[in-house]
């Protein structure tokens, strides 16, 4: 087995991401569409929590339209934390993991994060650390990828192989239920679909590597990606062929919520 491979998930996310670093926004289009979305009509301010900020589109987007005190731009991978967006007297790029959030207990007025909590293994230790990290009344806006994301892609694998090729996502159910049970009051959630179209099979899985979400949460089995399944994959996927192309598909939960006020803030 190479090196690469006896890495823990966390650290060849961090690789993986890091390397997509410099071509990451070229093709992350779905993602941009997301954290547009997201934040439409949110007011955000105070101190504030971007978990998994990616290359900082949408801390860049708060620091410059909300009334903020500051910004921390948490992500796993460095290079990430080194583009220019997040260059601004306000932003501070922390290296961390989503899963453990190192910050103090009240820390946050607010908390965003937008197409990076998939990658966590466990909705409710999430759920449990941002409870504690907002402060009372504090507000929470994720976009979180989930069950039914790459559906026609893995429909198209499933009649070439039984090998996993893409990552499993939580339900919406799963991630709701794991926020309420943290405590964390869900003021409004709906789903939304994303699209990206690609010319060909062979375009769309660059387009995942190059973004660095072809990283599977098990091992890679080798010899998955030959000539064969390739055509074999071009072939599956013309089923699902739309006038724009080959669709990549996201199904996007979007929730919003806060902690409820501390006891000992009641009036």
């Amino acid at each position: 087995m190479n090196a690469f491979a006896q890495q823990s998930l966390n650290e060849r996310i961090a690789q993986r991401f890091g390397s997509a670093a410099a071509h990451y926004d070229e093709q992350a289009l779905a993602q941009r569409q997301s954290a547009q979305q997201l934040i439409a009509n949110q007011s955000l301010h105070g101190r504030v929590l971007d978990v998994g900020c990616g290359t900082g589109w949408l801390t860049r987007h708060i620091a410059d339209h909300h009334p903020v005190d500051h910004i921390v731009a948490l992500d796993i991978a460095a290079p990430m934390l080194q583009v220019d967006a997040l260059q601004h007297p306000l932003i501070l790029p922390i290296q961390a993991d989503a899963a453990q959030l190192s910050f103090q207990n009240n820390s946050f007025d607010c908390v965003v994060s937008n197409f990076a909590l998939q990658w966590l293994s466990s909705p409710s230790q999430f759920a449990t650390e941002l409870q504690r990290v907002l402060a009372s009344e504090g507000q929470f806006c994720l976009a979180i990828p989930v069950d039914g994301t790459l559906q026609e892609l893995n429909q198209a694998w499933a009649t070439i192989d039984q090998s996993r090729h893409t990552n499993s996502f939580f339900s919406a159910q799963i991630w709701l239920k794991a926020l309420m049970a943290a405590g964390l009051t869900i003021t409004n959630h709906q789903q939304s679909a994303f699209y990206q179209y690609y010319d060909s099979a062979k375009a769309l899985l660059k387009s995942l590597k190059t973004i660095g979400a072809n990283e599977l949460q098990q091992h890679r089995q080798q010899g998955l990606w030959g000539r064969g399944q390739l055509l074999a994959l071009e072939q599956a996927m013309d089923h699902y062929r739309h006038e724009q192309g080959l669709p990549l598909h996201y199904e996007v939960l979007m929730v919003y919520g806060q902690r409820a006020r501390s006891p000992n803030n009641a009036e």
